[in-house]
């Protein structure tokens, strides 16, 4: 039996096993009432039905067409916005009462139309005068047949252009901030995948152990073949589990909470996908050779204890001093430590702080240890996985294996 086969049929094992236990639907049951709970309780308790009211200024007769589709497409309903119109007298003083705040937002011009905004323009209005305007301006080319070289920009987007009133704000920083907090939310998210699925590794090579499982598939198996293959499956079972579940959090809010939400880097969101999963393998692996040295799986989360600690430690120091401080000499050094690296690289890539050549060096790094790490692990699941009677060291447990 091939490498590949033999751990793509450990895989299957755990997927159809695993997937189909009354534990991992539980499991997923919880999250999502979890989920719609933080979706329902801010509508009864944080939002009095109350609706907001956003002012809009004019200038030009076609802006005021723009602005009327705004409000008449405005939601209005109780939780969502409405929007009020205003005109002024031209393009400078409409940027004036945007910069002092008296209205929100304002719409200068006819055929290319810019959108006056300040940086505490909701999203959501921005948004939505855009659209406005792209509509507007499709429906006047539709109704006068003047199908002209205006269509392609039109179409495209590129007749509407955002203009910041404010000469000191910068719509990097914005961007910056925003990604800010998808990092964030990317370490919450890894640290729940990692003590979850990590979990769910830890109990499943114990059980295996005691019922003696693992006798009849290393019979047929390597052991780190075995480990990998378990890894996987698990893997992909909680990525499945946290994927479906932000998706529907996306839609969510979204469609329920009528949020639109920002745009985002799709080179950021690539580099902490990644480094989302190679963390995962990392401390998976480390929780499937604990479980391997546990005698019972009462025993096996004290014996994970100090694994535990670690990836504690290591989502605190990302989330708390490499956020605040991503420049520094011990930043730089914990994004080579293959154990923090998951919880430090996309906080430091959201600022432009980490290198191309600490990203490559981290990566090379992290495969080199994920790599060593299940060859290790392999030796002690192969030392630890027969001893019945009681906890094992983990270096006693690699110098008994026998392959």
């Amino acid at each position: 039996m091939t490498t590949y086969r033999a751990i793509g049929l450990v895989m299957w094992r755990e997927l159809l096993e695993r997937g189909l236990s009354k534990s991992y639907a539980l499991s997923w049951l919880f999250l999502a009432i979890l989920v719609g709970a933080g979706i329902a309780i801010p509508g009864f308790f944080g939002d009095d039905g109350s609706v907001r009211t956003y002012r809009v200024a004019t200038v030009g007769a076609e802006s005021v067409g723009q602005g009327e589709l705004a409000r008449s497409t405005a939601p209005g309903g109780p939780g969502s916005y409405r929007i009020d119109l205003t005109k002024s007298t031209d393009s400078d003083a409409a940027a004036a009462a945007v910069a002092a705040g008296s209205v929100d937002a304002a719409l200068v011009g006819g055929g290319n139309v810019e959108i006056l905004v300040s940086r505490d323009t909701p999203y959501e209005l921005e948004s939505a005068l855009r659209q406005a305007v792209l509509s507007y301006q499709v429906q006047h080319m539709v109704a006068t047949g003047d199908v002209s070289e205006r269509a392609v920009p039109i179409i495209s987007g590129e007749a509407v252009r955002t203009v910041n009133v404010e000469p000191e704000y910068d719509a990097d920083a914005a961007a910056e901030d925003r990604q800010f907090v998808i990092s964030q939310v990317a370490l919450v998210l890894l640290f729940m995948a990692v003590m979850t699925t990590g979990s769910w590794v830890l109990l499943g090579v114990t059980e295996e152990k005691t019922n003696r499982v693992s006798e009849v598939l290393l019979s047929s198996l390597r052991p780190w073949q075995l480990l990998a293959g378990k890894i996987i499956g698990v893997g992909l079972l909680g990525l499945l589990q946290f994927g479906s579940i932000a998706a529907s959090l996306v839609i969510a809010v979204r469609l329920v909470l009528d949020i639109t939400l920002p745009e985002v880097d799709a080179g950021f969101l690539a580099v902490t996908l990644i480094w989302f999963v190679l963390g995962y393998l990392v401390y998976a692996t480390g929780y499937a050779a604990v479980g391997a040295i546990a005698h019972r799986p009462e025993d096996a989360q004290n014996a994970a204890f100090p694994l535990m600690i670690v990836t504690v430690a290591g989502y605190m120091i990302g989330i708390l001093y490499v956020s605040g401080n991503p420049d520094t000499v011990w930043s730089t050094v914990l994004t080579l430590v293959p154990v923090t690296a998951p919880f430090v690289l996309p906080v430091r890539a959201v600022s432009d702080s980490v290198t191309l050549w600490e990203q490559l060096a981290a990566f090379v790094l992290m495969i080199g240890f994920i790599v060593l790490l299940i060859r290790v692990a392999g030796r002690v699941y192969a030392g630890g996985v027969f001893n019945y009677r009681t906890r094992i060291k983990a270096r006693q447990a690699y110098r008994s294996a026998e392959f």
